[in-house]
This record gives C-alpha cells, structure tokens and sequence, in this order.
C-alpha cells in the first residue's frame, strides 16, 4: 500500500470514528434528561406503580392516533426548531431509551408491563390490587436542541380523556411552562 493509500485510509477510519460520537452524545444527553423528567415527575406525582413505556415517542404516538393533524409544525414550533429535518433528528434520539432501573428499585416502582393489562378484562380490580395510588403512564419525551424544553404527556392511567401534552422548561429543575 503506498503512502498515498494510507494516508486515504486513515482519514477515512478518522471520519467514520469522528461521527459516531457525535452521534453518541446528544443520545447520552436525551437520555439522561428524559429521566431526569420522568424521575422528577415520578417524585412529585407520588407513583408507586407506571406502565412501561413505548417504544413510539409522543410524536410518533399522536400521529398514530390522530394523522390528520399535523403536530410536526406544533413541535417546531414549541420547541423552536428550524425545520422537520431537525424534529426528526430529536425524534430519532428517542429510539432505546429505557428508565434507570437503578433509580426504579431505590424507590420501589413498580413497572406494569403493557401486555399485563389483558388481565384487566378478567379482573377489573387488577390496577387497584396491584397499585393502590393508581397507575401513571410516561410517554418518552421530545426536546429542543438544547435540551431545555421538553413536551411529554403523561398522567393517570385508564382516565377516560387524555391529558393534554406538557411543556417543561429547565431552570436548576424542570418546571412547567
């Protein structure tokens, strides 16, 4: 291989290595402020039981439910985003996330797995049997760039209309806008 090769290569390797993590880091920073929301929601709603989480983010979820609107413009516009191009990059840094399971066991919560609730149809008292304060859903939530804004929608479980998305601006702590 001649220099020239070589020299190719190892920019090539370089760039590879180079953009992976900066791919890595704003999904290390989604995640730890996603549960940092979700904890602190956690502590101040008093659960003792949530349902698991899905997969789908809250914008992927409204679509679902209602395709007819559209909450791409919504999100860019809380969110101060630019465009849909950069939505659905902070979208995308949704993908995997998972709760700490290490601040779940400290504090004793319970996670209801979504399959679970089939038993509800044979056993109507199922919630209150296994979580006496209820249950608390947690939709993953979306953010702006900086990471200081993040709509998420959340609350009781099995209420019969939804809970309207929340805003949450982060100021030493997360607070609602």
């Amino acid at each position: 291989m001649n220099t020239r090769n070589l020299i190719l290569f190892v920019l090539i390797v370089l760039l590879f290595f180079s953009c992976k993590s900066e791919t890595e880091k704003p999904k290390a920073e989604y995640i730890q402020k996603a549960n940092e929301l979700i904890q602190q929601l956690i502590l101040e709603e008093n659960c003792e039981c949530i349902l698991e989480i899905p997969k789908e983010n809250l914008n992927e979820l409204e679509k679902l439910e209602n395709p007819r609107i559209n909450f791409d413009s919504i999100y860019i516009e809380k969110l101060s985003l630019k465009n849909k191009k950069e939505l659905d990059s902070m979208n995308n840094l949704s993908k995997n996330f998972s709760l700490n399971l290490k601040f779940l066991k400290e504090k004793n919560i319970k996670v209801i797995k979504r399959d679970s609730l089939r038993i509800l149809k044979n056993d109507v008292n199922f919630i209150t049997k296994t979580c006496k304060n209820g249950l608390t859903f947690f939709i993953k939530p979306i953010f702006n760039k900086e990471f200081n804004v993040a709509i998420i929608n959340y609350g009781s479980s099995g209420m019969c209309c939804g809970i309207p998305r929340t805003t949450f601006v982060y100021k030493n702590k997360w607070i609602r806008k």
